[in-house]
């Protein structure tokens, strides 16, 4: 494992992360810098040709110690709680559920939503206030699947995870099935779903594709659309868009500078 360390000025940090998950990197960290600048760092298991791709952002190697990752894994990840009703625990967790809460497993691994990003955290803690008991719901970029067993466990009637990314619909639907959840997963976009099709729309991804396929959400979703994944710096850009496709501010959840909304369909009857 090797890990790539780049600079930026704080406003390309995110197009630059969008840039470094395409090269196929396993993870990104952002640190904030003085001067308004970031240090992105980025894990790979090739390092071949990154210097080269990089070469305008500084870029640096560094090789990763190896470790026994599981032996790791099991240590840093503990149970713990989101919202006022939901518990998250590894899979290998074996403590009895607290009283009054409801037990979504977390499957640590490969694919993005193991539960511990803030960003994952505000959309459950968003869908155990506005998902309505029986809403179908579609969770675009489903990476591990854990939004859609949310759904599922808050009262979802339908959860449907599709993700761009072949790879984690494999791990997502591995995942739902150990959870008991029907793995209605696919490799896709909403591009595949009919018109106001499901009740309640969440998206855990960036704000450029926010607002690449605002209008899409709106055609697809009937009433309450979660979106969170982004900072509060770009969360202006993700409400004027949302807002433009037909959408209107229901409420926000925050935790530090990572920031969901909930938006519902705007009557322009």
């Amino acid at each position: 494992m090797f890990s790539l360390y780049v600079e930026c000025a704080e406003q390309e940090a995110e197009y630059l992360s969008a840039e470094l998950w395409e090269e196929g990197a396993t993870g990104v960290q952002e640190d904030a810098l003085p001067g308004e600048r970031c240090l992105l760092r980025a894990w790979f298991e090739d390092p071949n040709g990154l210097t080269e791709r990089f070469s305008e952002y500084q870029p640096r190697i560094e090789a990763e110690p190896e470790i026994d990752w599981e032996a790791a894994c099991r240590q840093a990840w503990q149970p713990f709680d989101v919202g006022a009703r939901l518990h998250l625990a590894p899979e290998w967790d074996e403590n009895p559920t607290p009283r009054g809460r409801l037990r979504l497993t977390i499957h640590p691994g490969q694919a993005l939503g193991s539960g511990a990003h803030p960003a994952t955290q505000l959309c459950l803690a968003a869908l155990e206030a506005h998902l309505r008991p029986g809403d179908t719901v579609l969770d675009v970029g489903t990476g591990s699947g854990i939004l859609t067993s949310a759904a599922v466990l808050l009262g979802a009637g339908c959860a449907v995870g599709c993700d761009i990314e072949f790879h984690s619909v494999q791990i997502a639907k591995s995942n739902l099935i150990s959870d008991g959840v029907a793995p209605l997963v696919f490799t896709g976009s909403t591009r595949a779903m009919r018109g106001a099709s499901v009740d309640t729309l969440v998206a855990n991804i960036n704000a450029v594709t926010h607002e690449a396929i605002a209008h899409e959400y709106a055609r697809v979703c009937r009433r309450t659309l979660v979106v969170s994944g982004f900072p509060d710096r770009a969360a202006a850009r993700v409400k004027a868009a949302l807002k433009e496709a037909g959408f209107k501010l229901s409420a926000t959840f925050t935790d530090h500078e990572w920031v969901c909304l909930v938006l519902c369909k705007e009557d322009r009857s």
